[in-house]
């Protein structure tokens, strides 16, 4: 049994639809619609658009195994918003390590303690901080244009 075949007959279940509702709906026989489930034959492409209009899912779901269609799961997961909340954990741990290794605490005299701050000490995390940080939102960006012209899709985490 093809993918196409499995995903049919797995999604008409799924909506509660018979063999013969959906070949009502589509307009042909219910031993096509089994034929099509069982791998012996296969719809032409305005029935396949048909068939995702009916079954309310994406050819991508309808054509291809699971495991295919979850290879984009990680965009999910690495979405632009990961990247600049990632960001901004950049600035802020590198700012606070930057002034750490900046402070100095000297004792000019007995008794007494002075504190100073070392710019160039610091100058070393803030400079490395704030290129990782650029680099996270510039992927960020990256992210955001792909989802806002349909390259990936937010919800699905699919390609088209």
């Amino acid at each position: 049994m093809s993918d196409f075949s499995a995903n049919l007959k797995g999604l008409r279940k799924q909506a509660n639809m018979s063999q013969d509702s959906l070949a009502e709906q589509l307009s042909v026989s219910r031993q096509t619609v089994s034929s099509w489930e069982r791998g012996k034959s296969y719809p032409d492409l305005d029935m396949l658009v048909r068939i995702c209009e009916i079954l309310h899912v994406t050819p991508n779901k309808l054509l291809y195994p699971s495991e295919k269609r979850n290879q984009y799961r990680v965009f999910e997961i690495f979405n632009a918003a990961f990247f600049q909340k990632t960001a901004i954990t950049v600035f802020v741990i590198g700012f606070l390590l930057g002034i750490s290794a900046g402070s100095e605490a000297y004792s000019p005299a007995p008794d007494t303690v002075s504190w100073h701050f070392v710019f160039s000490n610091a100058l070393k995390y803030w400079g490395c901080t704030f290129l990782i940080g650029m680099v996270f939102i510039g992927i960020a960006r990256i992210l955001a244009l792909l989802y806002m012209i349909g390259e990936i899709k937010q919800g699905e985490g699919e390609r088209e």
